[in-house]
């Protein structure tokens, strides 16, 4: 009896072995839950489980969403008995088991992924990403994963309600707006170089119909792409017979006769010297004196200065800029003597007036003038390197024309950095807390004398007109538009449009002032600022316009909420082209054009490049933008606004072609953007008659051909003036170049597709016809074998 009452407890003392199973029996495996987004699974490729993804975002793709996690019943009643114990304040004991505090520690103290909600209603699809993310550790315990999505639904429980009682307006004004007014501004790629917002070129997105004229051309390879590629080689042939040889030998020896220079200095000095303050006239003056009665001079940095002054007012010679070979001789010396070692020999005040007029000569005569914004840069070092960003006061006992003229010439590469930041679409890498220079004071040049500047007394009133009043003007703006470009071109999120609108505001008021300021002083007795001066500074000031609202009409065309923006670039554009003289300067009536714009601004922006072109380029592109919605029948207004007619948008926009025309006549060899507004206004003219898309399709190829038909005769012609020889050009020459066979076979990389492929800003096919708006290259490093493409 005792064995049989005996021989059941050997079960009772080890239960494990009957009734549970052993401990390295494996538990049954059950599904992992996806952790990628549905989007990246279908196209297997990583996924970095935010929302949105970056692949996602990358591919620009419509929604990023996560499968939704299967949570099987008898997890769901622990997780409804989790909540209700965390509800009741019994966290606690859950935070004491099972290491429960060590992963409460792991969720408050950030160790997720960061989550990105796009507005207070998305705590549900934060809860799955969390949720997903927390069951993907093995290690971790069906508990501390149920804990841990019960922690999770409750911190995202009170952050919704803590939104919604604290500060309920703010919260309301978030929900209002747009996402992408918080979003940094993103820009392209094309042939390994980035592009800002503030770039011209970055309008031209909106053109879709006329971008993709030239791209259909290019498959049916038709009579319009001959035409243009006639075009192309006839304007590579004129640019490389403007070459001419280069030694280093022969640096500053090739000075015209002294009738011809005194004509080129007089056009600097008239025009660019009162702007951008560079020399010091009397002492150039007595300079360029003894420089001719010297037969043998031995100041080879003085002949490079000359050089480059005579290079700018060769830009204003004739209207045909007979002289632009000339002119880019003289800027590849330059930049040759720059580059000669010792370069640190070149660092001196000397060296970095000729780094200024270098700049301005290669934006002005088209020779590289792309890679101004990179040579800028190196300027505002060589600056600081000799202490320009130092105000003299801090640097000893200098005199009055010492000290000035080192305020002179740092205003001066503080401006030409800030227009080539706008002309490359990049940010000036300057701010206000890296100089303390003073601005230059109101003093004409005969006015500096070898007294101490620290004990000068004589100083002009703001409202007396002096040499120096037009730099003083722009250096009183500088910070403000150094804060808008690096706002324009900024890669960091913020109340991105807020900040839009309040440097709207403050350009407002300050072009305003100046404007004002200049035209006062202008119409002083005996003022040395003329018309031009006024007119160049304006055009300085109103382009900032363009940069600041360009980037949100070409996301926000027709979203009302940006219409002030679309009214503001509208606005600038028609001041652009008032100043320009559009249409009244470009009527062909001579005195018309005297009365309606100055000489000299005329003949310079049609020999001329950089802002002297791209800034009124911007404005054609806005209005072109304006033109075609107003035909497309779209809104151009609040309804209760005055708007601009139609028919003067199209009579500025017809003006604009003919200007174009004139600049090929005086040796612009790129016609793409002539094609371009032609080809919009043939898409006007479309509209307008109320013709199906496959009839505006011919109306827009046939302008195009006709103006491409038109440009290859004036290039000819151009080769012609120029001296290129006949049997280069001639169709049918012994030597020609553009005949049918070679035109078909010719690598015109240049015409690619003229559309953008978005793709979020990565991988953007961008056409590269916008190179030859540029220019010259610069010199090869070895043989000096410069071509122009």
């Amino acid at each position: 009896m005792d064995l049989l009452f005996q021989q059941p407890q050997p079960q009772q003392q080890d239960p494990p072995t009957v009734h549970n199973p052993p401990n390295n029996v494996p538990e049954k495996k059950r599904r992992r839950p996806p952790l990628s987004c549905e989007q990246c699974r279908r196209r297997k490729v990583r996924c970095d489980r935010s929302q949105p993804c970056n692949k996602c975002v990358e591919s620009n793709a419509p929604s990023c969403t996560y499968a939704p996690v299967h949570i099987p019943a008898w997890r769901a009643k622990k997780l409804d008995l989790a909540a209700n114990t965390i509800g009741n304040g019994g966290s606690s004991s859950i935070n004491n088991s099972n290491g429960g505090g060590d992963a409460a520690a792991a969720v408050d103290g950030g160790s997720a992924k960061p989550h990105k909600p796009t507005s207070l209603d998305s705590t549900s699809a934060s809860s799955k990403l969390v949720s997903s993310n927390a069951g993907t550790s093995s290690a971790a315990s069906s508990p501390n994963v149920d804990w841990l999505v019960a922690r999770v639904q409750q911190l995202e429980e009170r952050l919704a309600k803590a939104l919604r009682l604290s500060d309920a307006p703010d919260a309301q004004k978030r929900l209002q707006a747009a996402p992408e007014m918080t979003e940094p501004a993103e820009g392209f790629v094309a042939k390994s170089r980035f592009y800002g917002h503030s770039h011209w070129l970055y309008g031209v997105n909106i053109l879709t119909v006329e971008q993709d004229l030239v791209g259909q051309e290019k498959v049916n390879q038709g009579e319009l792409w001959a035409t243009l590629g006639r075009c192309k080689a006839l304007g590579r042939k004129i640019k490389k017979n403007r070459l001419r040889p280069l030694s280093s030998t022969n640096l500053g020896a090739q000075i015209p006769e002294r009738e011809l220079a005194d004509v080129l200095v007089d056009n600097y000095l008239r025009t660019f010297e009162g702007v951008f303050r560079v020399v010091h006239i009397p002492t150039f003056r007595a300079d360029y004196a003894r420089f001719w009665e010297d037969s043998h001079p031995s100041n080879e940095s003085f002949a490079i200065l000359l050089q480059l002054v005579m290079a700018l007012g060769a830009a204003l010679y004739d209207d045909v800029f007979s002289l632009r070979p000339m002119a880019t001789q003289w800027i590849f010396e330059a930049q040759m003597w720059l580059m000669m070692p010792p370069e640190k020999k070149r660092i001196n005040m000397e060296g970095i007036q000729i780094q200024c007029l270098l700049l301005l000569a290669k934006s002005t005569c088209n020779v590289g003038a792309d890679m101004v914004w990179m040579m800028a840069g190196n300027l505002v070092r060589n600056a600081m390197f000799v202490g320009l960003h130092r105000d003299p006061q801090y640097l000893g006992d200098l005199t009055v024309y010492r000290a000035e003229m080192r305020r002179r010439l740092w205003a001066t590469v503080l401006e030409l950095n800030l227009q080539f930041s706008f002309e490359g679409g990049g940010s000036p890498l300057l701010s206000t807390a890296h100089y303390d220079t003073l601005p230059p004071a109101n003093l004409n040049d005969d006015e500096l004398t070898d007294e101490k500047d620290s004990a000068r007394l004589t100083v002009k009133s703001p409202k007396v007109p002096t040499q120096t009043s037009v730099l003083r003007a722009l250096v009183a703006t500088i910070p403000l538009r150094m804060n808008l470009i690096t706002h324009v071109n900024s890669t960091k999120p913020g109340d991105h449009y807020e900040e839009t609108l309040r440097l709207n505001s403050d350009l407002t008021k300050s072009c305003r002032a100046v404007s004002e300021t200049l035209l006062s002083l202008q119409a002083a007795p005996h003022s040395p600022i003329t018309p031009f001066h006024v007119l160049v500074t304006e055009i300085l000031l109103y382009r900032c316009f363009h940069a600041l609202h360009q980037p949100v009409i070409v996301k926000h065309l027709d979203d009302a909420r940006f219409f002030f923006s679309r009214q503001m670039c509208l606005d600038s554009a028609m001041k652009i082209t008032h100043i320009w003289g559009l249409p009244d300067a470009w009527t062909g009536d001579k005195e018309t054009a005297a009365k309606a714009m100055d000489a000299d601004l005329k003949r310079l922006v049609t020999n001329g490049t950089g802002f002297f072109r791209n800034v009124a380029t911007q404005a054609m592109i806005i209005i072109q933008i304006e033109l075609l919605n107003a035909k497309a029948g779209q809104a151009t207004s609040l309804g209760y606004l005055p708007t601009v007619g139609s028919a003067n948008l199209h009579a500025r926009l017809n003006a604009t072609r003919t200007w174009s025309l004139e600049r090929v006549r005086a040796g612009e060899t790129n016609i793409k953007g002539i094609i371009l507004m032609t080809a919009c206004l043939a898409h006007v003219k479309a509209l307008e008659q109320g013709v199906d898309a496959k009839h505006k399709t011919r109306m827009m190829f046939q302008a195009a051909l006709d103006i491409s038909q038109q440009c290859l005769e004036i290039l000819k012609g151009v080769a012609e003036r120029e001296g290129l020889p006949r049997s280069e050009w001639e169709d049918g020459g012994a030597g020609a170049v553009l005949d049918e066979a070679s035109v078909t076979s010719m690598a015109m990389d240049w015409m690619q597709e003229w559309n953008w492929d978005d793709g979020g800003g990565q991988g953007i096919s961008f056409p590269q016809w916008e190179a030859d708006f540029e220019g010259a290259e610069l010199m090869d490093d070895l043989g000096f074998d410069v071509v122009q493409f």
